[in-house]
Formats: structure tokens, sequence, C-alpha cells
């Protein structure tokens, strides 16, 4: 089940590769200045969102919010101003059923990434149906069953991440891959693939077998894309927009153990996960650790934010959560602390390429109750609250 990179058929003098090693601040991380901008969802807002799956913003600004369990996209301007809500369930045109991602291409067009089977749904800014694709090998390739988790916007094209499904009698051969697509899916250069095969006579759901590059991969300005393969090593693989390799940025880093509360959380999002497939699993396995790097993204001076697995671990007093900083050119800049009183394990964190950070308050209660999985001791659905988003602007 190890994850590889596919070399693409590239001149040797496109493939040489810098590595950036990089130093660990001794001084400690800064404290950013965030000022609340707009919040949005919680127990007294008219807009209730069941389970934010990603946050995107476009050329004007403007914040999506995908909702992942309503099927729809809520769109606010950079004020806070609810303007409108794009996407329905459904399978019609401009319908979508529990998407998993969600992109915005230069000319404005919103590409909600459909879950299973995979599909790209499009619509305009306004909402109006702009078309479909799906993603294919080429040729005479199909896929017959497919998932799509995360999808980005590329100058020429898009990337996808997602699964390829065979079956066969009780197994199910399962390939995660991470690719580079025209815009109608079909796709041009392979970056990263991983082997998970599913024996349902002998179902073990593992976490070391889920793990990919689902929240470890991010595309920056001109299409930069940066890719963290490997759960248990802070290793960033840097391509540039055609998929040749142009660097790896790493840096020394040591997992510390996971607490019992991340355990049972890990546990849980198995469970949670497990509910997506047709026979529950006889055995569930945890990792004693958290993945090294948990999150990445890029704001538009090229740089490059990394949420490690243990970021919200020692933070500066009235901080939640550490990030690492890395400029244009790869280099270890600094360490960034963000204030407030969340936690790195309930509520989730979205950088935004114009700096500003977004949090959705309760966001592993929310999906833990969108598959029925208790974050209590009795059992039963999960009792979350209202998702609410806070959208901050970073800066002085």
């Amino acid at each position: 089940m190890r994850t590889r990179f596919l070399k693409p058929a590239l001149p040797a003098t496109v493939l040489l590769t810098v590595v950036f090693c990089c130093g660990f601040a001794a001084a400690g991380p800064e404290t950013a200045e965030l000022t609340e901008v707009w919040r949005a969802g919680g127990e007294d807002d008219e807009i209730f969102f069941g389970s934010v799956a990603a946050i995107r913003t476009d050329s004007e600004g403007n914040i999506l919010l995908l909702d992942g369990q309503l099927s729809e996209v809520q769109v606010y301007s950079p004020a806070g101003e609810h303007l409108r809500t794009v996407f329905r369930e459904g399978d019609g045109p401009g319908e979508i059923r529990q998407p998993n991602d969600m992109f915005v291409t230069e000319d404005g067009t919103i590409c909600a990434l459909a879950g299973f089977p995979g599909k790209i749904v499009k619509v305009d800014a306004d909402g109006t149906p702009a078309g479909q694709a799906a993603f294919s090998q080429g040729g005479d390739s199909q896929v017959p069953m497919g998932v799509l988790n995360r999808g980005f916007d590329l100058p020429e094209g898009m990337l996808l991440v997602g699964i390829r499904m065979v079956f066969t009698g009780a197994v199910t051969q399962q390939t995660y891959f991470t690719t580079i697509c025209t815009d109608e899916g079909v796709e041009k250069v392979a970056l990263v693939e991983k082997q998970n095969p599913i024996d349902y006579s002998n179902f073990i759901m593992t976490e070391a077998g889920l793990d990919f590059v689902w929240s470890r991969v991010a595309v920056g300005p001109q299409g930069t894309i940066y890719v963290a393969p490997d759960r248990n090593s802070y290793e960033i693989k840097v391509f540039d927009n055609a998929g040749a390799p142009t660097g790896t940025i790493s840096r020394e880093y040591s997992q510390g153990l996971r607490t019992k509360e991340e355990v049972k959380a890990a546990r849980q999002v198995l469970e949670a996960i497990a509910a997506y497939y047709p026979r529950p699993p006889v055995k569930y396995e945890t990792e004693n650790t958290a993945p090294a790097v948990a999150g990445m993204w890029v704001t538009n001076d090229g740089r490059l934010w990394v949420q490690t697995g243990d970021a919200g671990k020692n933070t500066p007093e009235g901080t939640w959560v550490v990030l690492d900083v890395f400029g244009p050119d790869g280099k270890f800049e600094k360490q960034v602390a963000l204030p407030g009183d969340y936690q790195a394990r309930q509520d989730a964190l979205y950088v935004q390429p114009d700096g500003m950070v977004i949090v959705v308050v309760g966001a592993l209660d929310a999906f833990l109750n969108q598959q029925a999985v208790s974050s209590d001791e009795g059992g039963g659905a999960s009792t979350a609250q209202p998702l609410e988003v806070i959208c901050y602007r970073m800066g002085s």
C-alpha cells in the first residue's frame, strides 16, 4: 500500500529537482493579528450549514461555502453579505449529490465534485448550469466506478484527486490517484498513486490504508502544485502546472504520540468513512501518531502555509494552532500562531489565497453527525451544535 510517484515523460533537464531542507525557528512562533470580518451559521442565523466540505474564494473576493450534506454552495461577499445559493440536490443540470469539494475557474465557473459516482458539475457564477465533466484516463478507457475527493483549477485544465475502483468478486481494487486533467476530465499527467484493495470477506479498515494526500495537496499561483505523499514524513513535493517536479520542501519533524482523545477521534472518523462502504468492517486500526502534515494552503504571494498533525499542541497562550510558513522560493520563513479559543481537533481551518483566515466551528462533530457516528460515549448520532463559520482578516 505504498504511495508511489509516477514519472512524467519529460526531458531530463526538466526533471532536475532542488531540495530545500529547512531549519526550525528557534525564536518561536509569532502571533498573527486577526480581525473578525463576518460570521455565518450558528444558532441565530437564517442560513443553516449541514457539513462544510470546502471553502473557496473567487476572483472578486467572494467566499463560497460548499455544504456537502445539503448539496449546495452559499456565496458571500467579502464583507459577509449573503449573495446567493447555487447548486441543489439532484441529478439534473446544476444539481449534485453529497459533493466532496469544489473549485472556481479563472472565468468564474464553479465546479463541484460529486463523491460517488465521481463527476464534476459546473455552474456559472450566478448558478446557471454550465455542463459536466467526468474523469477518464483517455482513449477507450472508462472508469466504471470512481470517487472524486479534491479538485483544483490549473492554467490549462485541472488537478483531480480521487479513487478508481474495479470489482473482482469479494475484492474491490482501489487506486488512489492525483492527476492533471484537461477541462473535460481526461488524464494528462499522473503524479501520485497508491493501491489499497478492500477484501470484503475480511474487511479491516485501517487508517494507514485509507491515508492519501486528501488534505495534503494545494495549488498556488501559476498552478504550482504541492503534494505531501508520505503520512509520516514532513516532505512536500513541488510540481509546475504541467506536472514536472521542481523541488522538495522539508524540515526536521518529530511526530508526538496521540492522546486517548485523539485516538478516539481517529477511530470515529474511520467509522464515519465506513458508512460509505457496502459492508461494515470487522475491525478498525488507527495509528498512534497524527500525520506529519495535516493541511496546506498557498496565498497569492506564493507563500505556503502548512498545518502539522500536532499544530494544536503546545501553542502560545491565547492561540489555538501554529502554522509553518515557507516563502515562494521554498525556504522556511517563520511560524505563525493564530489567536482564538478554538480546538485544532474539532474546528476546521481554511487559509484563503487573499490571506483571509476562516474557521468552521464544530466541523468534526458535524461530519460525524452526517454519518450518524456519535462523538459521545452513549452511542447513536452525534448531538452536534449548528455549524458556525467565522471569517478573519490577517494582518494590520
